[in-house]
């Protein structure tokens, strides 16, 4: 079958759904990622071919740092919908193109406006793949603006529906101008999800994270929504560390992880200030990944390395520690690695897997970025090194290495009808 993925965002919203797509082609599939240009190159190392999109989130994020710091997330979803009504006359003709001659089409976050749109546009299912649970449910409370509340069922619903159509609410001119644009009825006020006649068949959503985190809730329909695991793409097997790194970490005890992946902050010097005093108030060694800018690298201290990236399968296994900002990606990758966690959300999801990683019990500090200190996030390590925690993320690691989240993504849609069912073999157990 061909398969176009459409995944727009930053590297943690296009790494899962890369390393999706390298399992399809190895079943048999052709399979093309569409995204941002620059993610070209993890795309094409990979074998699998890119179908540019106009969606630089990184140019994007770079203009609003003042923005993501004041933590505002609903001016900040406002600010990407304006943006993506000026992508939407490219994307009309670029999502065209790259689902030409598609049997399906999966998508994500914004990926999934374009590509349910171009899908529908070409007659063809779509499926959702999605990294932190969206269905409403009775037995949890939405994932914004307060993960974890303690909530009557009815409330759980009630305010999951109302997160549902105040997410629309924001994104419902660029979606609805992209549909126009290819000839398509715009979806009503409340959403595509509350017509009283369906002009399309209901959605199935992949939800790619583990159950040992977040299980799925009873009251979704399997025949709608799998919880398959977390999709890790591993690269460590094949990459040679530079060899400042390999003699820092051969020169001491596992260090800390201290890194904010795709993440911004206002003040690049400021908050690295903070890391360092925190790492020095621990009296411990630290690798510190200055990724996209949230970090900058700055002189060192001997028990410090700035790093600007490196493979979480390759670097997590030699760590003892990881500081992060909690996005589903590097959740995966710590967790996975049997790490002991502190996390310092930016935005959306990450306040939610911090949570889960707290009722998990490893990450035993729920932190604030923009009052943290460095006395808080000292203390927050110095909990999380505990032994019993440390046991605690051992146990959970090696249940989630136990997984196989594309494997089971793939049976999923072999399930729904969505994939040729492939040689018959043991099935795996989906939350």
């Amino acid at each position: 079958m061909r398969i176009a993925i459409f995944t727009i965002g930053t590297h943690g919203d296009v790494r899962p759904f890369v390393a999706f797509g390298r399992h399809l082609q190895g079943q048999g599939h052709d399979v093309t990622i569409a995204t941002s240009d620059r993610h070209r190159g993890i795309v094409e190392q990979l074998g699998l071919r890119l179908a540019p999109l106009e969606s630089d989130y990184a140019a994007l994020m770079a203009r609003e740092r003042a923005l993501m710091e004041s933590g505002n997330q609903l001016k900040m979803a406002g600010t990407i919908a304006s943006t993506m009504m000026r992508w939407v006359p490219q994307w009309a003709r670029q999502g065209m193109a790259a689902a030409h001659g598609a049997d399906l089409v999966l998508g994500s976050g914004s990926g999934t406006i374009l590509g349910a749109a171009v899908a529908e546009r070409l007659g063809v299912p779509f499926v959702q793949a999605q990294f932190m649970p969206l269905t409403p449910s009775r037995h949890m409370a939405p994932i914004w603006p307060l993960p974890g509340m303690q909530l009557p069922a009815a409330a759980n619903l009630a305010l999951s529906h109302a997160l549902r159509i105040a997410m629309w609410r924001i994104l419902a001119r660029p979606s609805n101008a992209l549909r126009e644009t290819l000839g398509l009825r715009p979806f009503p006020l409340l959403g595509p999800w509350y017509e009283r006649e369906q002009r399309v068949r209901p959605q199935p959503i992949l939800y790619a994270f583990s159950r040992h985190l977040q299980p799925q809730p009873a009251d979704w329909s399997p025949g709608r929504a799998a919880v398959v695991g977390f999709w890790s793409l591993d690269q460590g097997r094949d990459w040679t560390p530079p060899q400042a790194l390999q003699d820092f970490l051969d020169a001491g005890p596992p260090p800390l992880y201290v890194g904010f992946g795709s993440m911004l902050s206002g003040d690049q010097q400021r908050f690295t200030r903070l890391i360092l005093e925190a790492v020095r108030r621990t009296g411990r060694r630290a690798i510190v990944a200055t990724g996209w800018g949230a970090l900058e690298s700055a002189e060192a201290p001997p028990d410090v390395l700035f790093l600007k990236d490196a493979p979480h399968d390759w670097l997590f296994p030699r760590v003892s520690l990881a500081v992060h900002h909690g996005g589903a990606g590097t959740t995966a990758a710590a967790t996975r690695a049997g790490l002991p966690q502190v996390v310092v959300p930016f935005l959306a999801d990450q306040f939610f897997w911090a949570w889960r990683l707290k009722r998990a019990g490893v990450n035993p500090a729920l932190l604030d970025r923009r009052t943290m200190t460095a006395q808080d996030l000292a203390d927050a390590i110095s909990l999380a090194a505990q032994e019993r925690v440390r046991a605690t993320a051992a146990r959970l690691g090696g249940l989630l290495q136990a997984e196989q989240g594309m494997e089971n993504a793939t049976q999923a849609l072999e399930r729904w009808g969505l994939l040729p069912a492939t040689e018959p073999r043991r099935v795996r157990q989906l939350a």
